[in-house]
């Protein structure tokens, strides 16, 4: 039975072997033979290309990950301080009695507390775009999500991202 040749889009029919033998062929000339060639290491840098962006989206995924667990102990550590003085008796209450600090205690704890939280809030959103960037996803597409234009999501994040 003839075979046909292996190149991409041709099915032309091989030549069958002659009578000494020999190894058969798979392609019925050098340009199918190069186009096969070129079809197959396209082929194999899409699959490097892949795999580096599959690692690098995992990698955006762990930092985004660590970024939330921050924001989020941030916001437990602020919310345990409050309930902890909600428990208070009145006259123990930081809002109770004179307006000046007590020695010893830090002024504008809360807003320290706040501008704490958002500075590790700003750290997970670059890491979310930066996860997004490594998944693929355009500017445009981001800058949608953020309610911003695609340059402004590019300016503010393009450091963070891959």
């Amino acid at each position: 039975m003839r075979s046909r040749c292996q190149g991409p889009g041709c099915a032309e029919l091989l030549p069958d072997a002659g009578a000494r033998g020999g190894r058969p062929r798979f392609y019925c000339g050098e340009r199918c033979r190069a186009r096969a060639r070129r079809l197959r290491a396209r082929i194999e840098r899409a699959q490097v290309e892949r795999d580096g962006r599959v690692q690098e989206t995992g990698e955006e995924r762990h930092r985004l990950r660590s970024a939330t667990y921050a924001v989020a102990g941030q916001a437990r550590r602020l919310a345990a301080t409050l309930d902890t003085e909600d428990t208070l008796p009145d006259w123990q209450q930081p809002g109770w009695g004179s307006p000046r600090p007590e020695p010893g205690r830090p002024a504008a704890r809360y807003a320290r507390a706040a501008l704490q939280l958002l500075a590790a809030a700003e750290d997970a959103m670059a890491a979310a775009v930066a996860a997004d960037r490594a998944a693929g996803d355009g500017w445009a597409s981001i800058g949608t999500a953020l309610g911003t234009s695609e340059d402004t999501a590019a300016r503010r994040y393009r450091s963070a991202a891959p």
